[in-house]
């Protein structure tokens, strides 16, 4: 893995001090030739070449833990952590401190996609080396994988701190502000889910994707209960503004009540005066809407600060998966490939650019372009459901109904709950007319209908199996979803209008 190869060239290094150390404990002139010669397999990357003679070196001077590493090392450098991770373990037996092993041990758990297991030696080695950065890194990395993202946060600020050039750790601490943001969001939407509070936050997101009618919207509705929410004129005057009505923004921002001085320490004082931080602490440990309000802006801010400065630094990796990520949220993925197209140029061959390129192409319906890239995904990724759906779902939209039927099977078997699977299985069934194997998956994925299409589709699987009243049933649903848009587009197209502030 591309992420690790820094980590790997440091650890080889380590691993020739220990080839060379060994060769004190050979009991014969065989021996040592042996040990040379696998620091020499080693140095030159020929890993696999190094194992079995390792695994004779083990066997003929018992107990030295700088023999176990070494072939430790070898079998995760050669690709088979799982075979490492005894042979490190058995080093820390010996040696709780040692750190190329509890590295190694760390690198080889995440290998294996177990960062529960990773983080125990992380923070092991951070309490015996505080100031390495790789350390700290992955384990930010892993706390994020454990949604721990509190933890990892603290971990990325760190790292931040130390290295402000560091691009990864401002790109990784951006998403970990947006994951606590999302999080405090979900929290005040279950407490209080009609609030004024979660109007104004959702016209805030509306207005950040440029869904300038919808967010004037929003700010209205949350005027009706908080008409001197500190934001709302100024949400509203960047509205007027992008909207080409800058006499309106010049109104609508006079009637901002300016933040004045604040010395109490609530989460709305802390946000307006500019203590980000402090005021999002505050939403972990309380849930009144309010500070979960002022927590949740005061995330997104700190994301936004941490984006900012990353957008300022030379171009790498992260500022292009930064770029993609905010045109696939303001609906342009045909434009996130082309970042991420970029972004694999400084980095190829990377599978998890590889993969959000191919997502952003399948989001795009870039249908013919995407499926030769998930040939190349899956053929060394079998059971990833994702890669599957989407190949499936290619598949179905370009004509090719057979085709998609194994891969959307392949996703099910791997996530039976995967719904938009079982939308697109259902869908390619009642093509195939294997109307009796669609209309469970069509009622599966029944849910996720927003159009009409599930309903009408299994309508029809039905009345072909012979089912009338479900068909019937389903008919009904398809026309009430037809009519319920209907009537909320024509709600929204009113209530939606910007006309110029009171």
């Amino acid at each position: 893995m591309q992420k690790f190869d820094h980590l790997k060239r440091r650890l080889l290094t380590g691993a020739v001090f220990f080839l060379w150390s060994t060769a004190g404990f050979a009991q014969t002139e065989d021996l040592a030739e042996q040990s040379q010669h696998a620091k020499e397999l080693m140095t030159e990357g020929r890993f696999s070449e190094a194992i079995p003679i390792y695994q004779k070196l083990v066997a003929a001077v018992p107990g030295n833990p700088g023999l176990v590493l070494n072939l430790g090392l070898a079998e995760q450098m050669a690709g088979q952590p799982q075979k490492a991770v005894p042979h490190f373990e058995t080093v820390l037996k010996a040696q709780p401190d040692n750190v190329p092993a509890l590295t190694s041990l760390a690198m080889a758990e995440l290998q294996m996609n177990q960062p529960h297991a990773a983080v125990p030696p992380l923070e092991k080695l951070l309490r015996v080396q505080p100031q390495d950065v790789n350390a700290r890194g992955m384990l930010a990395g892993a706390y994020m994988a454990l949604n721990r993202t509190s933890e990892a946060a603290a971990q990325y600020r760190k790292l931040t701190a130390a290295d402000a050039s560091d691009a990864k750790a401002w790109y990784g601490l951006g998403k970990a502000y947006e994951t606590l943001a999302a999080e405090t969001f979900t929290r005040l939407s279950k407490n209080a889910p009609q609030s004024p509070y979660v109007a104004a936050l959702l016209a805030d997101s509306r207005l950040q994707r440029k869904q300038y009618r919808s967010a004037f919207f929003f700010y209205h509705q949350a005027q009706k209960g908080l008409p001197d929410l500190p934001g709302l004129h100024s949400g509203l005057a960047r509205v007027y503004q992008d909207t080409n009505h800058p006499d309106w923004a010049v109104a609508e921002r006079k009637l901002e009540r300016p933040a004045g001085n604040c010395h109490s320490q609530t989460a709305e004082c802390r946000f307006l005066t500019g203590d980000f931080l402090g005021a999002a602490k505050l939403g972990v440990a309380s849930a009144p809407p309010a500070t979960l309000f002022w927590a949740t802006r005061a995330y997104n801010q700190l994301a936004i600060n941490a984006f900012d400065h990353l957008g300022q630094m030379p171009d790498s990796v992260e500022i292009h998966a930064l770029k993609a990520e905010i045109l696939h949220g303001h609906g342009q993925d045909a434009q996130a490939a082309d970042e991420w197209r970029t972004a694999l140029k400084l980095s190829p061959d990377d599978p998890r650019l590889e993969t959000e390129l191919a997502t952003s192409l399948f989001l795009a319906h870039k249908y013919d372009g995407v499926m030769p890239m998930l040939r190349k995904l899956l053929a060394h990724q079998t059971d990833v459901p994702g890669l599957n759906f989407m190949m499936g779902e290619s598949l179905w939209r370009t004509q090719q109904p057979e085709k998609a039927v194994p891969y959307l099977t392949a996703a099910l078997k791997e996530e039976p709950q995967f719904l938009p699977a079982h939308a697109a299985l259902g869908m390619v069934y009642a093509l195939l007319n294997r109307n009796a194997e669609a209309i469970p998956h069509l009622e599966k994925a029944i849910s996720l209908d927003d159009d009409g299409s599930l309903h009408y589709s299994l309508a029809r699987a039905c009345q072909a199996a012979g089912q009338t009243e479900q068909a019937k049933k389903a008919m009904q649903g398809y026309q009430q979803i037809k009519q319920n848009n209907q009537q909320v587009n024509d709600q929204l197209a009113q209530e939606a209008e910007i006309v110029a502030p009171k």
